[in-house]
């Protein structure tokens, strides 16, 4: 089996104060504000200059054109420099950008907008939610996630969501929500509902792969919504493999959770935590922090990247290109699990960093402000703010 902490190439690549990647083919994307670096297998790396310092996301519509996310809009940019077109909204600083089944689509705070290739205008989608964290697209149904602030008896609560909306090409519109069938909706409960499910959570990252629909999210607490299958309260979907994927011995620390939808029913197959332990010698460990950041599947595995506190499995006995793991710092992590989320294949860490990229081919992983000291370049001080670390598998 392929042994993830020995990947065919880890470098750095001298791209300073990352802030996203995407991939194009067998080549990786990264904006920062030089505008768009192109990173070849090798690690080779070639910059498009663009004007746009504010860019937020970055996504590829072919292998010679990508469209930025800033807080105005959308640009279109070639791999030549030249800028096409302009998209001007309201500004905002929470923007996203994907291209999905040949559309568009764009994040503004709580509003989606889809646009064809050419950057026509097709539809808009305003939610009223606290936030709107991720989207995803396939078949006619547009698929939107994040949460949504409550109270129960005074006490605040956040509760993630998944919606399920019809985009008919012209105009999106809701399903509705049928008693017992929750079409329309996954989680998103009433907060009166949640006497024993008050721990906050998110709905952070969506991936469609086939009819899979993998989710990941963010517990902040103990007992969740998670727990239950997102149409009721009773019907349980977390799969505990170790002590690593169970909540007991936890407190207040936020957990990743990861789950598949199935596109089919829309209906939540199955789910798991993922929470990094503290060394013990009795016992299972306190629970430490892990911050969700990517997720992505290849219909075989689900590659998960996220920060983690101290500590994943096995950390203080890992190595990283032969190397020993740095000091712990808050690590870029690397997890590998089954599709049925039966099987960990692997969960590795570089060093100290934040993962922007995870893919079964590659991942991107921004530094932090301090030493660069992953495994690769231990102890080496470094002089930019921040700095980006390429992984090829």
């Amino acid at each position: 089996m392929f042994d993830y902490s020995t990947p065919a190439l880890a470098t750095y690549l001298n791209i300073s104060s990352p802030i996203a990647a995407c991939t194009n083919g067998g080549k990786v994307a990264v904006i920062n504000t030089e505008g768009v670096w192109e990173v070849e297998g090798n690690g080779t790396k070639k910059l498009i200059p663009n004007s746009n310092y504010d860019a937020r996301d970055i996504v590829a519509i072919d292998g010679k054109t990508y469209v930025l996310a800033v807080p105005t809009g959308l640009v279109k940019i070639k791999t030549d420099g030249t800028r096409q077109k302009i998209v001007s909204n309201t500004a905002n600083s929470k923007t996203r950008v994907k291209f999905l089944q040949n559309w568009i689509i764009y994040q503004s705070a709580n509003t989606l907008s889809i646009y064809d290739k050419n950057l026509n205008f097709k539809a808009k989608q305003s939610y009223g939610v606290t936030e709107v964290m991720d989207f995803e697209y396939k078949n006619g149904y547009l698929y939107t996630s994040g949460y949504q602030q409550q109270k129960r008896l005074g006490i605040p609560v956040q509760i993630a969501f998944l919606y399920r909306m019809v985009f008919d090409g012209a105009k999106i519109f809701a399903l509705a929500n049928l008693a017992g069938n929750n079409q329309g909706k996954l989680w998103g409960y009433n907060s009166a509902d949640l006497a024993h499910d008050m721990a906050d959570t998110r709905l952070n990252r969506l991936h469609i792969f086939e009819d899979k629909l993998y989710v990941l999210g963010s517990v902040y607490g103990g007992n969740s919504i998670y727990r239950w299958n997102g149409k009721d309260l009773l019907t349980k979907t977390l799969i505990t493999t170790d002590n690593y994927t169970n909540a007991a011995q936890t407190r207040d620390e936020t957990k990743v959770y990861i789950g598949t939808v199935n596109l089919t029913n829309f209906t939540v197959e199955r789910g798991q935590l993922s929470i990094p332990r503290r060394p013990t010698t009795a016992g299972m460990g306190d629970g430490s922090s892990n911050f969700p950041k990517t997720i992505y599947s290849d219909g075989g595995k689900i590659f998960v990247g996220s920060s983690a506190a101290y500590a994943i499995a096995n950390r203080d006995n890992q190595t990283f290109m032969g190397k020993p793991i740095s000091a712990y710092r808050g690590d870029a992590s690397l997890l590998v699990v089954s599709k049925n989320l039966m099987t960990r294949h692997a969960w590795v860490t570089p060093g100290n960093g934040e993962v922007l990229l995870f893919t079964d081919k590659f991942a991107v992983i921004k530094t932090d402000n301090k030493i660069n000291d992953l495994a690769t370049n231990l102890g080496t001080a470094q002089k930019l703010p921040t700095n980006t670390y390429f992984v090829k598998f």
